[in-house]
């Protein structure tokens, strides 16, 4: 579908039974469980530029029979979300890389660390909301590219991070939902709890309403 820019996205990591962790002192990215990484230079953020979102669909495999097409198989579909942000709360990054601060520096743990991500982006005619969600998955950093200042530049390194979606229980056992502001018995503190568990408290009936 068309859609017109990025508008924020948020994340939280998640425990074993697929909610996501309330609290920084029980693991989680904040005390209500979900985390927006927004604009605001007081929470370390400064937004994202890009989420490019791959792997919606699987690939279509044709079967012959008799000289012909006969039939396709449809294989599930594998998404990834390669994310570009200009800066993302420290904490908050290294803790959804799955690191823990020890003697003053963050150090990869041994487990993998589990994650949901919500991206959200407007539609092109209504201006309404449209949310690609992904309940479940892993959250990677691979490199990084820093570069010397000149006399006439400043180099300045985009963080960039990889999201690679796995099928969630809570959404039958799919990878990824699409939801629609405009569409049928959408509600967004639903959509929230179906994403990120029950546990979370970043939406509620109260801030809906609002």
């Amino acid at each position: 579908m068309a859609v017109v820019g990025l508008t924020t996205t948020y994340v939280g990591l998640l425990d074993q039974d697929g909610n996501v962790l309330v609290g920084t002192q029980n693991g989680g990215v904040s005390e209500t469980g979900v985390y927006e990484i927004n604009t605001a230079k007081k929470d370390g953020n400064l937004g994202a530029t890009t989420a490019n979102i791959t792997g919606l669909s699987g690939t279509v495999q044709k079967v012959s029979g008799n000289n012909e097409i006969v039939d396709v198989t449809d294989s599930p579909s594998a998404p990834s979300v390669a994310l570009t942000y200009n800066q993302v709360n420290v904490a908050v990054k290294q803790a959804l890389l799955g690191r823990k601060l020890v003697n003053g520096g963050y150090v990869d743990t041994d487990g993998v660390v589990e994650a949901a991500l919500i991206v959200e982006s407007r539609d092109e005619i209504e201006n309404k909301p449209i949310y690609f969600a992904f309940p479940r998955g892993v959250f990677k950093e691979t490199s990084q590219n820093i570069q010397t200042n000149t006399d006439t530049t400043i180099q300045r390194e985009t963080e960039a991070l990889t999201f690679t979606a796995m099928g969630s229980a809570k959404i039958n056992n799919k990878p990824f939902k699409v939801y629609f502001e405009t569409a049928e018995g959408f509600n967004k503190k639903k959509m929230f709890d179906e994403v990120f568990g029950t546990t979370q408290k970043f939406v509620t009936e109260e801030s809906v309403g609002h």
